[in-house]
């Protein structure tokens, strides 16, 4: 694996009747790495002219990397905002340990919700280091959401999932998940997820993580709900 990389960030589209791609509006997919290096959909460093996905090719001192995709279906739908990043590669390549931070974001969700939404955002990860029997080595991640759409974001976070290498098998795989809740103003928010890799000299890990918000329902709406549930039950006894 070398320094230089494919970053390849697949934004949502629309495919219309005549197999148009229609662009996705009020938002700005990004990845930054290590606070060095950003990429911008459509900016400096990107060689895709489509609008929702960005391509480029990256040196990171010390790290060879490779985002084979991360995406976001922002606006959202009214189902859920996503923001994801999958098959992150990241090896140390230097003499070192040393800690990379990969920051994905996305602004401009406008669902699912409303002004005074209860939200409930959900953080998963799946990880696993390779190459080699070295311990210690460790990866953090969290997810992160604003009403008040500040990218990245980081007015409301989750928890931080934290997995260390504990054993000398060549590989050694982990996933989790975890969640907290955040309010919706009646403007659009932004999503965000943050992993910090720290390798020892050769050490690798390959990990995917999704950044989900949901509305949760209202309690007159799950009392509705449940008020028909037991009708039916009723029904069904009277029958």
């Amino acid at each position: 694996m070398t320094t230089k990389k494919i970053l390849l960030l697949a934004g949502a589209a629309c495919i219309g009747a005549a197999g148009l791609v229609c662009s996705r509006a009020n938002a700005a997919l990004m990845v930054n790495l290590n606070g060095v290096i950003t990429v911008t959909d459509n900016g400096a460093g990107d060689t895709d002219p489509a609008v929702g996905r960005i391509t480029t090719t990256q040196t990171v001192p010390g790290f060879g990397i490779s985002v084979d995709i991360a995406s976001s279906n922002s606006p959202g739908t009214a189902t859920a905002g996503l923001l994801t990043i999958n098959s992150l590669d990241i090896q140390n390549l230097g003499t070192a340990a040393a800690a990379l931070t990969v920051t994905t974001s996305d602004t401009g969700y406008t669902a699912p919700g409303g002004a005074a939404t209860l939200m409930n955002l959900d953080s998963d990860i799946g990880l696993t280091f390779s190459n080699g029997a070295i311990i210690g080595n460790t990866a953090t991640f969290k997810s992160s959401a604003d009403p008040a759409n500040a990218q990245p974001a980081a007015a409301f976070n989750t928890a931080l999932l934290t997995f260390t290498k504990a054993t000398a098998n060549s590989t050694e795989s982990f996933n989790g998940s975890n969640q907290t809740t955040f309010t919706r103003l009646g403007t659009p928010y932004s999503l965000s997820n943050t992993a910090v890799i720290t390798l020892s000299p050769g050490g690798q890990v390959n990990l995917g993580g999704t950044t989900t918000a949901t509305a949760i329902p209202e309690p007159a709406a799950l009392g509705c709900l449940a008020g028909l549930g037991m009708l039916a039950v009723r029904r069904r006894n009277g029958r």
